[in-house]
């Protein structure tokens, strides 16, 4: 083989790894995206907190695409939506401090 072909292999090979890698990461920030209305969507729901959490967990996972999901497991998908619950809560907090603050 001459240097050229095992170039040009390598870089083949690191073409799709690239593809593959932006794709993940699109797809990650869609599901983050994606978190805080399934958060608002489980949150209408008469259940515990738990029952919420797989809600919203069920939701995003129908996102993923299938080669994906061995990489963007359900704890991965829950760790984004514990995330995207706490954001909400901080500004939710950070909100009625500044109202009672102005009272």
């Amino acid at each position: 083989m001459a240097a050229a072909e095992i170039i040009s292999i390598v870089l083949g090979v690191l073409t799709v790894a690239a593809c593959f890698v932006g794709y993940y990461f699109y797809v990650r920030a869609k599901i983050t995206k994606a978190a805080a209305g399934a958060v608002d969507v489980a949150e209408n729901e008469d259940k515990s907190g738990q029952e919420k959490m797989q809600i919203a967990v069920d939701q995003l996972c129908a996102l993923i695409p299938v080669f994906l999901k061995p990489i963007l497991t359900r704890a991965v998908v829950q760790g984004i939506v514990q995330a995207a619950f706490d954001k909400i809560e901080a500004y939710a907090k950070k909100q009625v401090a500044k109202k009672q603050a102005t009272e």
